[in-house]
């Protein structure tokens, strides 16, 4: 006889299975946000990555363009005046993620490196087409001060200074 046709070896499995369902893993709380940043760079290196989005489940995500707002806040006052070109600035914005990933990860920054310098054609194209020139340099200060990773940090600076 298996589970499914003996009557108590399936009201036991449920009797194990039904209280896991219900009470579950707590939903709520503030994730992994108090949790101590994750070393980064090389041993003995004090830099740790700050990851701009920590896991809080579906239910309570960052709310991100107020976050923008605060990148906003942050850069703003250090643009240059004027702006360089987008291209300038996309190109400057793609070097300094480049330089960012030995510097961080000393373990896979190297192939993250070959990475970006495969797609560096195609991802200038798309820098130029879809960001602003603040944006791009934006994403250049925040990358230099190890404010995050590349791509979140792409995301709220075009947040904060849209096309």
């Amino acid at each position: 006889m298996t589970a499914s046709t003996n009557p108590r070896r399936a009201a036991a499995s449920a009797l194990v299975v039904l209280p896991a369902i219900l009470l579950g893993c707590p939903r709520g709380g503030e994730g992994n946000a108090g949790a101590p940043d994750r070393p980064a760079g090389a041993a003995g290196s004090a830099a740790a990555l700050r990851v701009g989005n920590p896991s809080r489940g579906a239910d309570e995500q960052p709310d991100y363009d107020s976050l923008a707002a605060q990148v906003r806040g942050r850069v703003a006052g250090r643009l240059p005046e004027p702006l360089p070109p987008v291209r300038e600035a996309c190109t400057a914005m793609l070097n300094a993620a480049a330089a960012m990933y030995p510097r961080m990860d000393s373990v896979g920054g190297d192939a993250l490196v070959q990475r970006l310098a495969a797609t560096h054609d195609a991802d200038l194209v798309a820098c130029e087409a879809q960001t602003s020139a603040s944006a791009a340099v934006c994403v250049t200060l925040l990358v230099d001060e190890d404010a995050g990773e590349w791509p979140w940090l792409l995301d709220q600076c075009s947040r904060a200074f849209p096309r």
